[in-house]
């Protein structure tokens, strides 16, 4: 699933002539937590976000000691005073490509902290993704289908473990006990011992599952 097939093509923008409040309204009205911010031109050149309007004058959270250190930091002044939308917007602006997996996109916002990131093709922008577009994309997921039959599933789960988090197929054995998998083997910590459970509970069809890995540690093996 790609950045273009979760994306919202409508996408509600404002100019950095508008005024900090209008922009409010705007975010209000449309429920949303930020906006794109395009020139007269079409051109992203910022977003304005509910985090960019969080210390404003009009909350009177301008102190002395705020006045004391304009000299200091001049660019704090402005965004808390200026009524311009260009002068409070966050630049540059992150953006993906269209073509970019949706699980890279999820990482990215969670790495930068973001709700919403426009969507480009080349200098365009052709959509915005919020953070509800990536849930509905998690809702939406279907389990992997896979032959039926015990050994179409043992050999499925074995897969799994193997590619997703590269356990050695000679360190684990997988068996299918009346319809349950059944884990065997040594695996190095706990946290990989409960990824293996996570992976085998992704095959559709697995019934349940049996974690009877042990965890290797120091040389020697515990039981799990």
């Amino acid at each position: 699933m790609l950045a273009r097939d979760i994306m919202k093509k409508r996408v509600l923008s404002i100019s950095p002539d508008h005024s900090v409040s209008h922009a409010a309204r705007a975010m209000l009205e449309n429920q949303i937590s930020g906006l794109p911010v395009c020139d007269d031109r079409g051109r992203l050149v910022g977003m304005l976000s509910e985090g960019d309007l969080l210390r404003r004058a009009e909350l009177g959270l301008v102190s002395r000691r705020d006045i004391a250190g304009v000299r200091a930091k001049p660019e704090a002044f402005i965004k808390g005073h200026s009524w311009r939308v260009g002068d409070v917007m966050t630049q540059p602006v992150v953006t993906v490509d269209e073509d970019m997996p949706v699980g890279r996109v999820a990482e990215l916002m969670a790495a930068k902290g973001i709700k919403r990131i426009p969507v480009m093709r080349a200098e365009e922008m052709v959509g915005i993704i919020s953070r509800s577009d990536i849930l509905r994309a998690v809702t939406a997921s279907l389990p992997d289908v896979i032959a039926n039959g015990d050994e179409a599933v043992r050999r499925a789960v074995l897969a799994r473990l193997c590619s997703d988090l590269g356990l050695e197929k000679g360190a684990i054995d997988v068996t299918i006990e009346n319809g349950t998998v059944s884990l065997s083997g040594q695996v190095e910590s706990e946290a990989l011992r409960e990824a293996a459970r996570v992976a085998a509970e992704t095959i559709s069809g697995a019934g349940g599952v049996r974690n009877r890995l042990r965890i290797v540690a120091n040389g020697g093996a515990s039981d799990g």
